[in-house]
């Protein structure tokens, strides 16, 4: 069995969308939504996915971008997760602006063909390709972000002893066994949780971190499946239907990032030409 953990906070028919597609009888999907996002398009989600019982939508807390708060709803996934006594075998992390790029089938054929094996991009800090100073200034001091601004003190602080940093993309998907040392971590080191609190953007270093420095290690690759088009923009690109193309030679499981708003001819035809699911006319969930 396939877990998805779906994090959100706007354009909730597209995540609606991204929930048909995962919502198979050989998976289960927890979705936590920003509590900034308006409450009566809450209430909406709510409504339109009430009554499947593998889909469910965790506690809402607010989150900030680059604050603690993103990692907080992974980690409340996790807890419900296992709390629940799934069966599952992977736990994949997406966004509510990814789309998986194949079918669910061969989705699911892969992960069952490399049960025990994760894909999370990573790499040990200081990196090359961080900024600034590879990264460490993420780490070495203690960083505040509330409502928007972001705070940076002025004095260092050591990295917890006897681990090494790493970071990677914020996106992953995690073995069974990964996800359990992950929780077990959390339960038994809540000294370098609180030092996570206030690390810069802790979502593309917390897990990493964790688990490269783990017995695990070892089976973790450093792909985390998924396609995005960083040469348009500072930040990953919105997809288009000029992309199709490209997601259709690529080998990646998943895509980001898409905003029906955007361009939302793109997802009809990663529907009908990549997933070979029917298009359809675009509805509105209850609001």
């Amino acid at each position: 069995m396939l877990a998805y953990i779906v994090s959100a906070y706007k354009n909730l028919d597209q995540l609606v969308r991204l929930v048909e597609r995962l919502n198979t009888e050989r998976s289960v999907v927890y979705i936590h939504v920003d509590k900034k996002t308006d409450h009566a398009e809450y209430e909406g989600l709510e409504r339109t996915l009430a009554g499947r019982p593998s889909v469910h939508l965790l506690e809402r807390h607010v989150c900030h971008w680059g604050g603690f708060g993103h990692v907080r709803a992974t980690l409340k996934g996790i807890d419900a997760l296992l709390g629940s006594g799934s069966d599952f075998e992977h736990l994949v992390l997406l966004t509510g602006q990814d789309y998986p790029i194949k079918p669910l089938a061969e989705i699911e054929r892969f992960f069952a063909e490399h049960r025990g094996t994760s894909f999370m991009a990573y790499n040990a800090l200081p990196s090359k390709s961080w900024s600034p100073r590879g990264g460490l200034d993420r780490i070495e001091y203690r960083h505040w972000r509330w409502r928007g601004p972001h705070v940076r003190l002025p004095w260092k602080r050591r990295f917890p002893t006897g681990a090494m940093p790493y970071g990677g993309g914020a996106y992953w998907n995690l073995s069974r066994a990964c996800v359990e040392h992950v929780a077990r971590f959390v339960s038994s080191r809540p000294d370098v949780v609180d030092f996570f609190r206030h690390v810069d953007i802790p979502d593309e270093v917390f897990f990493q971190t964790v688990l490269m420095n783990s017995e695990l290690a070892g089976s973790v690759v450093n792909d985390n499946l998924r396609y995005i088009d960083w040469t348009r923009a500072p930040g990953p690109a919105l997809l288009e239907s000029r992309d199709l193309p490209a997601l259709r030679a690529s080998p990646k499981l998943f895509a980001r990032k898409f905003d029906m708003f955007h361009d939302g001819a793109i997802l009809d035809l990663v529907d009908s030409e990549l997933l070979q699911e029917p298009r359809r006319a675009r509805r509105r969930h209850a609001g």
